[in-house]
Parts: structure tokens; sequence; C-alpha cells
């Protein structure tokens, strides 16, 4: 382009580049992918000099110049700011890494970082995107302080649509919304909020509830302060993701949210939301204090954690059972009949994946599980744990987990079962009983997919396989191997 450029002044002519609309400019510049580039080509000629500033997309990320001083690069962020000059921007998106070398010396986060978000708030009507992962770039100066940390306003931005804010610039910081009277997030639809950031419960709950009328998606990764309350009531939410810590008491109370992912362990929770269809609940549940209320007995998705089995007896059915996280220590016959008690009737569901830890128990916990399946198509079963630890701690015909529960096979039904998948596998003995159960009952049982972890002689236990599955099974057998899944003929 350059040697166009060139030619064309020599002529005393235009280039036909030079000569397209601003909007084709616009686009070929917008590929570039990088602002600093984009306005490197206002050096071409005076046709180019401003061509950069009406872009509708900045990114301003430093990855794109490892070599360049943390500081050097703030001061970038800053010029093309003040230059750019379109009234609107469809996005902004500055990244900082976490190999950023600014000095120590750099003004505080406030000072630096508010005017790029007031910026945004005045002119981007898209998104808005800050990735600041420098711990030695943004050092407190003379910000405001809450005790010891600094506050970090976040305006109101009445025409963005998407924000995405991961600030881990430093070791931890309060970010708290511009006050509701001065105005309302009115075309926000997307917030998500990650990295070392602190926020009040009232705070939170007045940014949520109040401010974002139109919110559809909401992602927080989040510390609180001063208040541990959450009160999230919505209108608008579909999507909630919480990963809340010091959560005291959540209350949610929204009757479009149809997905519900909860990381955090509130002591106290209420859920309301009548069209619920997903669930993913990672922390401990009590049935006691963490209550859904208004929701429907039926889900598209639910997934637990170790902690959260009783969850599954509060509804009635599920297409897809994900991760039924089972942790069972050795010897512990305390913890496995707790979890007897806790699974002692699954949800019906269509697909149930089940991972176990450890993989003691195996084959009375698949007996135990198995005896809920009557109407599964799909199992997928996930073990975990090093080899070593597998065999030392092997279930072995005389374990007390196995006595009882080995007497109660002929009540399982796997009439629907069409498809198995075993990933972990080592070829132990419980691996095997269980292979030769499933192929053996599951009389439609199409596909079978094995997925080799430390097994120690691979062709020995293929052909092991093979030989207890009927001719029409399809069995395939995977290996990991340079970051991918690889078939093994």
């Amino acid at each position: 382009m350059a040697a166009d450029q060139r030619r064309s002044r020599r002529s005393g002519g235009e280039d036909r580049i030079s000569g397209l609309p601003d909007e084709l400019l616009h686009d070929i510049l917008v590929r570039l992918r990088c602002a600093r580039a984009a306005a490197r080509t206002s050096v071409l000629s005076r046709r180019w000099r401003h061509v950069w500033a009406h872009l509708p997309e900045l990114r301003l990320d430093q990855r794109r110049r490892p070599t360049a001083s943390g500081l050097l690069f703030l001061d970038t962020i800053d010029a093309a700011l003040a230059g750019y000059s379109a009234p609107t921007l469809e996005r902004l998106s500055i990244s900082i890494p976490s190999n950023s070398n600014a000095p120590s010396s750099v003004v505080g986060p406030g000072a630096r970082i508010a005017p790029w978000l007031h910026f945004a708030a005045a002119r981007v009507v898209g998104e808005l995107n800050l990735f600041l992962r420098a711990p030695q770039t943004f050092v407190v100066a003379t910000p405001e302080v809450v005790g010891e940390e600094a506050v970090l306003e976040l305006p109101v931005c009445e025409q963005t649509k998407r924000i995405e804010l991961f600030l881990q610039y430093a070791d931890t910081h309060w970010l708290r919304p511009q006050a509701s009277g001065s105005g309302l997030f009115t075309a926000l639809t997307f917030l998500k909020v990650d990295g070392h950031v602190r926020m009040t419960g009232s705070d939170l709950t007045a940014l949520v509830s109040t401010q974002c009328p139109c919110l559809r998606e909401l992602d927080l990764f989040i510390t609180l302060i001063v208040n541990f309350h959450v009160l999230i009531h919505s209108n608008s939410l579909h999507t909630l993701v919480l990963r809340v810590l010091e959560t005291r008491r959540l209350e949610v109370v929204a009757p479009r949210l149809e997905e519900l992912t909860v990381f955090a362990r509130p002591l106290e929770a209420h859920i309301s939301a009548t069209k619920l269809v997903k669930v993913a609940w990672h922390g401990v549940y009590d049935p006691h204090l963490h209550r859904f209320v208004d929701v429907g007995s039926t889900l598209r998705l639910l997934k637990t954690s170790s902690q959260a089995l009783s969850l599954t007896k509060r509804f009635d059915e599920v297409d897809e059972l994900d991760h039924l996280s089972i942790d069972l220590k050795w010897q512990d016959v305390a913890r496995y009949e707790s979890f007897l008690n806790e699974t002692n009737k699954l949800l019906k569901c269509k697909s149930l994946c089940i991972s176990l830890l450890w993989e003691h128990a195996l084959v009375p916990v698949m007996w135990h599980l198995l005896r809920s399946c009557n109407g599964t198509k799909r199992l997928r079963v996930h073990l975990w744990g090093p080899w070593s630890q597998r065999v030392m701690h092997s279930c072995l015909p005389a374990c007390p987990y196995r006595l009882e529960e080995s007497l109660k096979i002929d009540v399982i039904d796997l009439s629907s079962l069409e498809e198995v998948e075993i990933s972990g596998f080592s070829g132990s003995h419980e691996q095997m009983e269980l292979v030769e159960f499933l192929s053996s009952n599951a009389r439609i049982l199409k596909r079978l997919r094995i997925n080799y972890h430390n097994c120690r002689r691979p062709k020995e236990a293929r052909e092991k396989v093979r030989s207890m599955c009927h001719p029409n099974l399809k069995v395939e057998f995977f290996v990991f191997h340079e970051g991918r899944q690889v078939l093994v003929e």
C-alpha cells in the first residue's frame, strides 16, 4: 500500500485505495485488529490522516507490542482515546497482560482507568472490554480509599450493550457503580466482572436490580465487603453465573431466568425462577438453607458437586444430569452410607455423567446409581486419580462397600441404554467388571467408547473388552496424544 501511495504522489494523482469511501477504509483498518497500526496509516497522506479516528472499533492490546514499556503503552491508550473523533464507538477493547513491564511509579488505578471508563460511558454503544492483568502497572498513589483499598467508580454507560471487566491489576480493589440517580445502564444486556475485585452487597444489589433494566446475562467473580447480602430482582435476566465470595444470603427473584450457575457457598439462598431449565450448583447444598421456590420439577440440565448430591432430590426429571461427582475415601463406610442416602432415588434422566474420584467402590457405586437409570440413553463415567492410588485402594470382593449392594443387580434396568463412554480407563478389575455388566445387560447398546489413561497393557485390555461385547456393538478406544483424543485401531 505504501508503494502505491508513493507512485500516486509522483504521478500527482490519488491512489485507488485512498479513493475508496470512508466506510470501506474503516472496514480495511478494522481488519488490522490493532488501533495503533490503524493510526500509523495517517503518515501515508492527508487523506488517511483522520481515517483511523472514526473507526467503529478500537483495539488497544499490549500483547501486540510485547517490547513496549507498560508506561509508554498507557500513554498510547490515553493518546488514542484523546484523538478519537467519532461521536460513537461500536467496540472499545483494552488489554494489558500479566507480562506488562511498567515501572512501579505509575499513578493509581482511579487516576488512570477512570478516564477510559468515562470515555466509554460517553462513546461506546456496543461492547466495552477491559482486560487488565498487570500487577505492576497500577500502583496506588492517592486514590479515594476505604480502609486501605482503592475505589474505582463504574460510570453509567447508557448506550453500551455489553461490558466485560477483568481487573486483576492489584491485590484487591473496590468497584463501586455510579449512583443510580445519575442514570441507568438502559441498553446493557451482558455484564461480566472478574479478577481481584470487591463490591459491597448493597452496591451489587443496586447495580443489578435497579440500574440494569434490560440485563439478560450476568457473570460475576467478586468478593463481597461491608455488606454480605445479595438481592437480585430482575425481570430481564436469562443467564446468571455467580462466583460471589463471602455471600451470607443470596436472594434471586427472576421470572425469566433460564440458566443459573452458583460456584460460591452462600450460607442461605432463596431462588425463585419459574422458567429455570439449567442449574449448576458447585458448592455446598443444604435443602433447609438453600431453597428453590416457584421452580418447576423438570430441567434440561443439572450439574452438581459431591457436596450437593441431595439437590438431585429437588427435581423429578432432567434431560442431562452432568458430572454427578462422587468422592469416597477408602474404607470410609460412614461417608458411603451418607452417599447412599443422598442418592437413594436419583431423578429420571436421559443422559447421565458420573465423575468418581480415586475409583474406589466403583462397582457398588455404579450398581447403586444404575438402579435409577430406567430411561437413560447415554452414560458417561469419568474416573480420576493417579493409577497408583487406584491399585492401593482397589475394591476387593470382601470390601464392606460391596456386600449388600452386590445382591441387588437384578433390579437394574438398562433397556434404554444406547451409548456408554468411560474416561480414565486403566483396565483394572473393577472397570472390567463394569464393562462386562453393561455389555451383557444393555440389550440395545450401540456404542462403547473407552478413553485410556495409564493402561499398562492396552492391547491386552482391548482384546479382553472386545471379547465381552456382542458383535453388533461398536467398540472404540481412544488415547490422549498431543493435546487431543486419537482413535486406536
